[in-house]
């Protein structure tokens, strides 16, 4: 008898069936692994789709200025607060005596920036991160601060001084919100009451002429200095700043400089520098610009103020005539930039031609009449006794 084919035939039909075992599961692994790689990325999904929706509800509470007050730190208020018209709308108002001390505060919960602007006989802006955990800040402690390091508090201390109606605005961000809030408030600064001077006659007419030596004057120049930087590719990108800002003139020297921020965001502290060769003041920064994907800007804005010496020559200089009641007292405005400390001080009286030189604080008779010569805010007061 032949051999038997029965074990060859079993055998093969052992290695099919351990064949299609293998094949079911790889076919089962294969399937957990994309069930599992579906669901992962159905979460990935359904967490971008809860923060996008976060981040739409969000976007459609901008930040509220829920207050925005103005009261004096020194004396009560020149009248009792009211309202007054711009165009068509209504605005609260407060009136001052001026050279009050006024706090400004602002109550804006969620402002992360803030912008202050003041129009009227005197105009200006501060802008910057609010920080609502500084004490109160005045113009001059916001302007010192390093222009890389700015903060804003929500609270002013400022100094009403020029007589007239100012509009103060405050305007209120949040990052990554497109809308803002502002609140508007009218001030009217009104001159502060003076007692009425004792009358007398005016009996004697009197002219004042300055004479002004030659002398090295000390003189203050203000330059602007604002620039932005909006450039956005794939990386954050940097570009230095080099600007001119004052060219001095033949008869002026330098002393220094000093750059006072009014707003300033990704940029880098600003160096001002004298460069003799060129006889020019230059400020030097660097501002920075996000990625497209994410375009935040770069800008610095504000003044610098330099220092500077000037040559003045000699010269005379003519002061409005006067009456001049005995006794009694006559204030002559002196002209805007003219300082008396160290002049000559020339009176004359046109009816009797007689004159005295004196300097300020001096006294000399003329005609009989004790004059004494003294300066005040922005004139020359002449006092006469008998």
């Amino acid at each position: 008898m032949g051999d038997s084919p029965v074990p060859s035939v079993a055998t093969s039909a052992g290695n099919t069936v351990a064949i299609a075992q293998e094949a079911r599961r790889r076919r089962a692994a294969l399937r957990s692994l994309l069930i599992a790689s579906a669901a992962a990325f159905a979460g990935g999904v359904a967490v971008v789709l809860v923060q996008l929706g976060v981040g739409l509800v969000s976007a459609g509470y901008p930040p509220a200025v829920q207050a925005l007050v103005c009261t004096p730190l020194e004396a009560p208020p020149a009248a009792p607060p009211s309202l007054a018209v711009e165009g068509d709308v209504i605005l609260p108002l407060v009136q001052f005596f001026a050279g009050t001390r006024v706090e400004c505060r602002i109550d804006a919960p969620g402002a992360d920036y803030a912008t202050w602007s003041v129009v009227g006989p005197v105009a200006w802006v501060l802008s910057g991160p609010l920080d609502t955990t500084l004490p109160c800040q005045t113009r001059e402690e916001f302007a010192r601060q390093d222009a890389a390091h700015l903060r804003l508090a929500s609270c002013l201390h400022l100094r009403a001084t020029q007589p007239g109606l100012f509009l103060v605005s405050v305007t209120v961000m949040q990052r990554g919100i497109h809308g803002f809030d502002r609140a508007r408030l009218a001030v009217r600064v009104v001159p502060a009451p003076e007692a009425a001077p004792d009358a007398g006659p005016a009996n004697a007419r009197l002219e004042a002429t300055l004479r002004i030596p030659a002398a090295t004057v000390a003189v203050t120049r203000n330059a602007d200095l604002s620039a932005s930087f909006r450039e956005h590719g794939l990386l954050p990108e940097s570009r230095s700043f080099l600007r001119t800002v004052h060219q001095l003139a033949p008869e002026e020297s330098f002393v220094s400089a000093t750059f006072h921020a009014r707003s300033a965001a990704n940029a880098s502290p600003v160096t001002i520098a004298y460069v003799p060769e060129q006889r020019a003041v230059t400020a030097r920064f660097t501002l920075r610009s996000g990625p497209f994907v994410d375009r935040w800007s770069g800008w610095v804005s504000g003044t610098v103020s330099i220092e500077l010496t000037r040559q003045e020559p000699a010269r005379e200089i003519a002061l409005p005539e006067a009456s001049l009641a005995v006794p009694g007292t006559a204030v002559l405005p002196l002209p805007e930039g003219v300082s008396a400390e160290h002049a000559e001080i020339v009176l004359r009286r046109p009816e009797t031609g007689t004159a005295v030189t004196l300097k300020p604080g001096e006294k000399a008779l003329l005609d009989s009449v004790r004059v004494t010569a003294r300066l005040v805010d922005g004139g020359l007061a002449i006092e006469a006794a008998r």
